[in-house]
């Protein structure tokens, strides 16, 4: 049976590596995917959530370990399995072919954010420049951080 799934979700948790007995390297995490949808006045309605565990291997494991929690990824996949997580909620369990960062809402980004230090300044578009620290939203967009001597 031949099946592919493409999903969209948010991270729950950061990215776990880990290595099987024969030595080969996986690394998985889990997404959620909430829907949004009108209702029939033309309000938003939040979909029930639905959990995937996503399972990576190789070379494709070796690039998405740097995911953390929040990042929003579109995962390629298949060979599902259903089952219910350890919180008692329907969860998917797949294979991915393919892992992309998702820049539906924000600007690519994988990995940990740039942790600020001491002095680190913060350059606004219209050229105001604030101490990172002063500004934590803002520091951690590595676009904007300037680290001094």
């Amino acid at each position: 049976m031949l099946c592919t799934i493409v999903i969209e979700g948010r991270l729950t948790s950061s990215a776990e590596t880990g290595t099987t007995r024969e030595g080969r390297e996986y690394t998985q995490f889990q997404l959620i995917h909430r829907d949004r949808y009108r209702d029939h006045n033309g309000r938003w309605v939040e979909a029930k959530a639905m959990f995937f565990d996503v399972m990576t291997w190789g070379d494709l494991a070796a690039r998405v370990r740097n995911l953390t929690r929040g990042d929003q990824v579109v995962v390629e996949g298949g060979h599902l399995m259903p089952y219910l997580n350890d919180s008692g909620l329907p969860t998917l369990k797949l294979s991915a072919k393919n892992v992309s960062v998702s820049m539906r809402f924000t600007n690519a980004h994988a990995g940990p954010p740039t942790r600020q230090r001491r002095g680190d300044v913060v350059t606004t578009p219209d050229g105001e420049r604030y101490a990172a620290d002063v500004y934590p939203e803002i520091a951690t967009d590595r676009e904007l951080v300037h680290h001094t001597r």
